[in-house]
């Protein structure tokens, strides 16, 4: 058996863990000869070539990469009737009957990928394949990042950035509800973790065999749990960690204490959703927190010396000039070292997808940063992106990595 794993066209340059993911479980269960093949580093012409050698080919999809990998499994199929596609992710979970409804897909994996993928490797053909998610995820081996070729992400980053960098999971799922967020269509919203020990397992290895000097978890949000994160730092100071890493957190998870471990233990980077300085628009955002717990966490992060990152989001139906007057004074306050102004993007699996409106939108053009859809009650797309505009260039000293490549 023949796999094919591919990485369709994406405007950030995304390693592919979750490939890599499918590919250690896989052959964890004999299936040994497989290949990725990204359109973000190979040719097209190239990918089509190799691909259609393959028995199985596994696209993994967001929204904006849909076109691409349709096109691409378009290609494959002429050079190869009989191979059997199958498209997963977010977009596909999301929408999973109009996605295996499309003559370009054979199977629609929805949710978590391994086992789903194992079964069609052994012989399932259902059109929508789903199971159970893994309770125990320590279960799952580490990715193969010989599969997904990380070197070469890592001499980029080294070129970019001075640093080998990777990426990690220590747990899957989130357990918030915010209404601009698909992330549940894949991982749902119970929390699953990695024990401590095994993360550890995994920093090891990639200090070893890769010469790691920096690992961005990968969690939607990193802490929920407070003595698994604990127990996480207590070994990596026990290990000697000489990593440095970086969280996704929520402003009102954060407390000296755990800063004071997660600084030993290498921490050095921490990332958090402001999303807005207007309390009634974070409460329709369902954000399990206020502006002054915003204050608090960026307060105490400055004090042990993170690195702080705020995200911030604009567009949601009832915000008004006055609610973004709010944010800015709120940024203003709290002094972030880096901020990113993204524009909510009403992708399938967000509250904001509205299948009779948005089924003819071309995803490809559409991201957190940019798209042509969003307008307010009050403010439509246009000044929506103007003012957008305006807080990039107030704060183009902080201004995040990822405006940094539009201006490219």
């Amino acid at each position: 058996m023949k796999v094919a794993y591919i990485q369709p066209k994406s405007f950030f340059c995304w390693e592919a863990l979750g490939i890599g993911y499918l590919g250690a479980y896989c052959k964890q269960h004999g299936f040994t000869d497989q290949q990725f093949l990204s359109s973000l580093w190979d040719d097209e012409d190239l990918i089509v070539k190799r691909a259609a050698g393959a028995d199985v080919i596994g696209f993994s999809c967001t929204s904006p990469q849909m076109r691409c990998a349709l096109s691409l499994a378009r290609r494959i199929k002429q050079q190869n009737p009989k191979v059997w596609t199958v498209f997963g992710g977010v977009h596909p979970s999301a929408l999973p009957e109009e996605t295996a409804a499309l003559p370009e897909v054979d199977s629609v994996v929805v949710g978590e990928g391994e086992v789903s993928m194992l079964k069609i490797l052994n012989g399932c053909r259902d059109a929508i394949v789903k199971s159970p998610y893994i309770e125990d995820i320590d279960t799952i081996p580490n990715p193969d990042r010989h599969l997904i070729k990380l070197e070469r992400h890592l001499t980029l980053t080294y070129e970019g950035e001075g640093k080998r960098i990777t990426s990690i999971f220590s747990s899957r799922a989130c357990p918030f509800g915010c209404v601009f967020c698909a992330s549940n269509s894949v991982w749902g919203r119970k929390q699953r973790l990695r024990s401590p020990k095994n993360i550890i397992g995994e920093f090891e290895e990639l200090r070893s065999s890769w010469n790691v000097d920096y690992i961005n978890f990968a969690d939607d949000e990193v802490g929920i749990k407070r003595s698994h994160l604990l127990e996480v730092c207590e070994l990596l100071i026990k290990n000697n960690n000489k990593i440095n890493w970086g969280v996704n957190m929520v402003v009102n998870s954060i407390s000296e204490d755990l800063l004071i471990k997660m600084k030993r233990a290498g921490c050095t980077d921490i990332w958090m959703g402001v999303e807005s300085g207007s309390q009634r628009i974070l409460k329709s955002m369902r954000k399990p927190f206020n502006a002054e717990d915003v204050k608090r966490a960026f307060k105490i992060t400055k004090k042990y010396g993170f690195s702080r990152r705020a995200y911030v989001i604009l567009g949601m139906p009832d915000e008004t000039l006055e609610d973004i007057r709010l944010t800015d004074q709120l940024l203003e306050e709290i002094d972030s070292d880096v901020v990113g102004f993204t524009i909510l993007a009403p992708f399938p699996g967000t509250r904001f997808y509205n299948p009779a409106k948005h089924k003819d939108v071309d995803w490809a053009q559409v991201d957190e940063y940019r798209n042509d859809l969003t307008a307010t009650n009050t403010l439509t797309n246009e000044a929506l992106k103007g003012i957008q505009m305006q807080l990039v260039e107030k704060y183009k000293k902080k201004i995040s990595y990822h405006h940094k490549l539009y201006e490219k």
